[in-house]
């Protein structure tokens, strides 16, 4: 407002000191004008920066006088990439919206995304964009916030606002944003369906110009590659993969010991309290027992700011399935070995990964899940993966396929069909391709690949496979997938969740997840301190513990490890736990006459608890793995107020006789007129009398047999 008076004040100071002329200046005069802003946002990381640079470069090769201007989250990648460009930049304060419902959590991204808006405010009202073009990532959310509470205020002036998706399913920001943009610009034809009708329109990936502008003879020379080597370019997007690196590395011994294979790594910058990607490499580099000559052709690097020659130079990528990566190579032409980011927001990765495999451009493989150092983490298994990649290199035909398949499922277009839009929206011109109804003309593939995504809610599955395994659900969406989604609840950070994962390895018989199921139940970790006050002990909570043990028995495995987490357990803090630990002692342990003198021992010490259910199922778990000493342990049960227990008591000397395990019949029989037996109901023919009348049946049997 005092810019504005002051040259106000200029004017009339003018006008009055020269009163014979105009204020008008004369039609030849030079007349300065503000230059068209635009304003780009988006990031967090590169899969959402790069698109966002791509865009800029064409608007400022079609118009040179357009002023651009970035503004990105403080603290990440584009900080650094974006003035690499040639970009200035603003830097405000952006989080992503944290996973569970922890209230501390959700009040620190409100409090720090909310200040953020503010910073975008100012930042939009200082420069008057004509045009806002947002590329996904929280990074985005403030300024489409503010942009939100300008247009609402009447605010915005002329300003216009175009975001473009890259994957098929839109992350959060993005779905947010559709109802705020002018125009969507989608990727896959597939994403159509979930942004407002008439907004959005296919625009296809903004592809910069340097991918696959580059000859494989021009990089292998720069790279210092022979000509007829097959190259193995790995790498986890901008940030780096902890999985890939370690599968990549134990893969080397099996891939390097081929003469023709040269294997690009490129690790990531990665260097987090939790994973620090170069010196967990190099360990594990210094494990291995590789020759000087195997090394030198294994080439490792942090980060590349020339990726399009190392695209140029090889014959198979292995790396993640976010939407820049594929499209890159798929207008490169590479064969992939696709390993998605689990549990990505909507699964988008998974997604992508599966849409380029059910046309066979690629081949995927899924993350499955460990413990480390208390820590759930993803892995991938090395020997698997560099057998896959030795079948794809060592047969021409499926290489020339997926490479066919590769190009024809994506072009170049996309950075001219995204400007066209961006001229006619700033131009308030209609445009001519957004699909009146919002979905697409042609047949969704992504669809035809994926159940609705209700489908696979971790509710939805326990109840579809409490019954039987669901073969025929299996067959259909595949089941490397379906262990990949468990393996995404068991890593969540809402317990209800995590303990609908941990019923469906149990329900769908998944023995290989057996050491993760016994890792989650050695967790110790203490419970946040306001669910302490609440009576909640450890982070994995009492109810997953209770339905890991019954996980454990549905598997039918027992070990030293599970022998050994079942003992722990029966002092566990939680009543159920405890019970729950006695019943898989019952169902698995070996009727064997060995008696085991610690699991019995821990068995008894649960007999004194003030718990029936506990008492009970060590009762019938000594009646399984005891031998006749334990009959002399159940008699001050046979008068115990609780009917439950007594008929525990029966059952157990029904395991005992059945199991040969008591010599003095006789005298069994006669203690049998000890136990009491009443019923809740008038019927004279109860459980605990007909279970009693068998175990009687069962001595005179034994006694009558030579």
């Amino acid at each position: 407002m005092s810019q504005i008076t002051s040259h106000q004040d200029a004017e009339r100071q003018t006008s009055e000191a020269v009163p014979n002329i105009s204020s008008r200046p004369p039609a030849d005069a030079p007349v300065e004008t503000r230059p068209v802003t635009y304003v780009f946002t988006g990031g967090g990381t590169g899969g959402h920066v790069y698109p966002g640079l791509a865009i800029a470069d064409e608007v400022r090769s079609r118009n040179p006088g357009v002023r651009i201007v970035y503004i990105g989250a403080r603290g990440r990648m584009e900080a650094s990439l974006v003035p690499k460009r040639g970009y200035p930049i603003h830097l405000v304060h952006a989080r992503g919206l944290p996973s569970g419902r922890r209230v501390l959590a959700l009040l620190g991204f409100a409090a720090y995304t909310g200040f953020g808006v503010f910073q975008s405010l100012f930042h939009l009202v200082r420069h008057r964009p004509r045009m806002i073009v947002a590329t996904g990532g929280y990074a985005s959310s403030p300024v489409l916030l503010a942009y939100w509470m300008l247009r609402t205020l009447r605010l915005a002036g002329a300003c216009r606002c175009f975001v473009h998706e890259q994957n098929v399913v839109p992350g959060k920001v993005n779905r947010l944003a559709g109802r705020i943009a002018d125009r969507i610009g989608v990727s896959f034809e597939a994403s159509l369906r979930h942004f407002p009708a008439g907004k959005a329109t296919w625009t296809g990936y903004p592809v910069r110009t340097e991918i696959g502008a580059v000859s494989g003879a021009e990089a292998r020379s720069s790279l210092g590659l022979p000509s007829e080597a097959k190259v193995i370019f790995a790498f986890g997007a901008s940030s780096g993969a902890r999985s890939i690196n370690r599968a990549v590395v134990d893969a080397l011994p099996r891939l390097l010991s081929r003469q023709d294979i040269h294997v690009i790594h490129v690790i990531g910058q990665t260097r987090s309290p939790d994973y620090h990607a170069e010196a967990d490499t190099l360990d594990r580099l210094e494990r291995l027992d590789l020759t000087d000559e195997q090394r030198s052709r294994y080439l490792q690097s942090e980060y590349s700011h020339e990726i399009e020659t190392l695209y140029a130079a090889s014959d198979l990528v292995i790396t993640r399935s976010s939407a820049g990566v594929i499209t890159e190579i798929g207008i490169c032409g590479i064969p992939s070995v696709l390993v998605p980011l689990p549990y990505a927001p909507g699964d988008h990765q998974a997604v992508n990964a599966r849409t380029l495999e059910s046309s066979g451009a690629a081949s995927v493989v899924y993350e499955s899940i460990s413990m480390e150092n208390g820590q759930t983490i993803g892995e991938v298994n090395g020997v698997r993966l560099a057998r896959l990649a030795l079948e794809i290199l060592d047969d021409p035909a499926r290489r020339d396929a997926m490479i066919r398949r590769a190009r024809e499922t994506f072009d170049r277009g996309g950075l001219d069909r995204i400007a066209d839009q961006l001229d006619q929206i700033s131009t308030d011109r209609p445009s001519d391709r957004v699909l009146s109804n919002g979905r697409p003309d042609e047949p969704d593939v992504a669809g035809s690949v994926f159940p609705p995504e209700h489908v696979f809610s971790a509710f939805s599955l326990v109840r579809r496979f409490t019954t039987d395994r669901d073969q025929t659900f299996i067959d259909s969406v595949g089941e490397d997938y379906l262990k990949y989604r468990v393996d995404g609840y068991l890593k969540s950070a809402r317990w209800q969740i995590r303990n609908e994962g941990v019923k469906l390895v149990g329900l769908l018989g998944y023995r290989d997840r057996l050491p993760f199921i016994l890792a989650l139940l050695r967790d110790k970790t203490p419970a946040p301190r306001l669910q302490r006050l609440f009576g909640g002990d450890y982070r994995q909570v009492g109810f997953i513990r209770r339905n890991a043990v019954t996980t454990i028995s549905q598997l039918g495995v027992y070990d030293t490890p599970v022998r050994a987490t079942l003992l722990d357990l029966l002092s566990d803090p939680y009543y159920e736990v405890r019970s729950a630990a006695a019943r898989g002692f019952a169902a698995l342990a070996p009727e064997t006459g060995d008696r085991d003198d610690e699991v019995l021992g821990g068995l008894r010490g649960l007999l004194r608890e003030s718990s029936f259910e506990v008492r009970s199922a060590a009762i019938l778990a000594m009646g399984k793995t005891g031998d006749g000493a334990v009959a002399e342990w159940l008699r001050p049960f046979y008068q115990d107020p609780n009917g439950k227990v007594r008929q525990a008591v029966i059952d157990a000397l029904n395991d005992l006789v059945r199991r040969k395990m008591i010599d003095d019949l006789d005298g069994l029989r006669e203690e049998l007129d000890g136990i009491l037996i009443t019923s809740n109901h008038f019927d004279p023919d109860f459980p605990i009398k007909r279970t009693l009348n068998r175990l009687i049946d069962m001595i005179r049997r034994q006694q009558e047999s030579p």
